[in-house]
């Protein structure tokens, strides 16, 4: 059976009321028959007739009854049908009544008036014209068959045939509106849930984190943003504001109590982003609730880190090219001095500290080159254990046979949506740092690589694991701080850089401490989230 739509299911139920009304009105003529001897004004002509005519149109009703529950989709036709039998049934038992026939008169417009209200078109008119040729056809035979004033009968006739007709026109008129009505609100309708599914998309789609609460702290909306940032995949609807997080529930009693309050950033997990909220009332209706902001505060600080190094972009990468050419020539005196036969030992030495020191500046402007040329982030989807695999070949192959690398991949088919060629100039400055960090505590360059999925997220990742020496929780706080290190060797923007290209690409880089060494995490954006950042919005020349 075909799926029907609104609009015909709610013509299908005006047609079964229709023809629950019949079913009544042949109970009725039934039950007035055969209890006619204690009521006066019901004298029958034709006994046979009546009889027979009110127990066929009985049969006819309940038939009728149980078509229309079929929700079969042509109810127009089956209301003309019930119509013009209930103007020939009644006309049949106006004749069978005699004298004592006015009283079908009105039964008669009923069924005028519901036929022109299902019924649609010319059909619609043809059923007054029916009704009142049967009345004119009755008065008629009675004028010719009976002694009474024909002039009063047929007059009567006529307007009773007016009446048909301004009842057609009427209801007519007044099904056409209902009708539009009807269409305008399914139009509406419409509009309403299309408008609904575009909000609910935008809200799911948006970098803020959006959590609405109840009354009664529940969560009515929360987005996928404010799931990922508080670290809770598995929250739905309904449930309570503290099972989301503890300290969004204690900003927000504060913040009810005073609506200046600022809650300072807070991390739901030690490798969750810092997350800053704000809190907004919503008035609508009797169920006042509250409107909940989240916002990443490692990329506002990002974008405030951004607009400096905008600004100082221009300056350093000069300062960096004035500084190469001097550069070039004390690296090249310190090696024609190194080369003279007349050099004492302490003299030699000297000579090697600046070759060592020209080296290291080198690096720093190679570096400060290397952030003013940032090119875009060409995202692509990508196998993780294909690429690790091949990027630990290559990284033995380029450091030596005497290096260590172990690598672990919980699932085959771990996927990551990122810029291989950055993916690989992070993980070879955070392999090289590892690699030397844990020769200098195990006297073995040796780190490990693993990869999986966050359980609370199911994000992709990707661990560099060494035995070193580990990090102080005081460094730590500014570990990824541009120029910041605590190798006197070290640039300090080795792992500034390794950060802004992870996040260039929506990725995090995080540092995990660990009892017996360190722990640099990458974690990826869900894979089937579409790219649309690039490292020009986050790196500005």
């Amino acid at each position: 059976m075909e799926e029907l739509t609104d609009y015909t299911k709610s013509r299908l139920r005006s047609l079964q009321v229709y023809c629950y009304y019949r079913l009544f009105i042949s109970l009725s003529l039934l039950a007035a028959f055969f209890g006619r001897s204690g009521l006066r004004d019901f004298d029958i002509t034709f006994t046979q007739l009546y009889s027979f005519t009110a127990l066929i149109y009985l049969l006819i009703c309940l038939i009728s009854l149980l078509v229309a529950h079929q929700k079969r989709s042509q109810y127009s036709h089956q209301a003309f049908f019930h119509a013009c039998t209930d103007i020939i049934v009644l006309s049949l038992l106006m004749h069978a009544s005699g004298e004592h026939a006015n009283n079908f008169h009105i039964l008669m417009v009923v069924s005028v008036a519901a036929g022109n209200i299902l019924v649609v078109g010319r059909l619609a008119t043809f059923i007054a014209a029916f009704a009142t040729l049967c009345v004119l056809y009755e008065q008629f035979y009675y004028s010719i068959n009976t002694a009474s004033s024909k002039g009063i009968e047929l007059f009567q006739a006529g307007t009773l045939g007016i009446a048909f007709f301004a009842t057609a026109i009427i209801t007519q008129q007044l099904a056409k509106r209902l009708r539009e009505s009807e269409q305008l609100a399914k139009q509406r309708g419409a509009d309403l849930a299309e408008l609904e599914q575009l909000n609910h998309l935008v809200i799911q789609r948006m970098r803020t984190g959006i959590v609405a609460l109840n009354e009664d702290c529940s969560i009515s909306l929360i987005n996928d943003a404010a799931l990922n940032l508080l670290g809770k995949p598995d929250t739905s609807l309904g449930d309570k504001l503290d099972t989301l997080s503890t300290d969004l529930k204690q900003a927000l009693a504060i913040w009810q109590k005073d609506s200046d309050y600022r809650h300072p950033p807070f991390r739901t997990q030690p490798t969750a982003p810092e997350v800053l909220s704000n809190f907004t009332r919503l008035n609508h209706g009797e169920h006042p609730g509250v409107l909940i902001f989240l916002e990443d505060q490692s990329q506002l600080t990002q974008q405030a880190q951004q607009m400096k190094l905008a600004s100082l972009g221009t300056l350093t990468a000069g300062i960096a090219h004035e500084i190469r050419n001097p550069l070039g020539a004390i690296s090249h005196a310190a090696q024609l001095l190194q080369e003279s036969e007349d050099l004492n030992k302490g003299d030699a030495r000297l000579a090697d500290i600046i070759q060592q020191h020209s080296i290291r500046m080198n690096k720093v402007v190679e570096n400060v080159l290397q952030l003013s040329r940032r090119k875009q982030s060409h995202a692509e989807l990508i196998s993780l254990n294909l690429f690790l695999n091949t990027f630990t070949e290559e990284l033995s192959d380029s450091l030596g046979s005497d290096i260590q690398i172990n690598l672990y991949i919980e699932d085959a088919s771990l996927q990551a949506r990122i810029d291989t060629n950055q993916l690989t100039q992070v993980l070879t400055n955070l392999c090289q740092n590892g690699l030397r960090y844990n020769e200098n505590e195990t006297g073995k360059a040796e780190i490990t690589l693993t990869g999986g999925r966050l359980e609370n997220s199911d994000r992709p990742h990707i661990d560099v694991i060494d035995q070193g020496a580990g990090i102080s929780p005081e460094d730590a706080e500014h570990l990824f701080e541009p120029f910041f290190t605590t190798s006197a060797m070290g640039t300090g923007l080795g792992l500034f850089i390794a950060k802004e290209l992870c996040e260039a690409n929506e990725a995090r880089l995080d540092y995990i401490p660990l009892k017996g060494g360190s722990c640099f995490r990458i974690t990826f954006p869900h894979p089937e989230r579409i790219f649309s950042l690039s490292t020009s919005d986050h790196l500005s020349t």
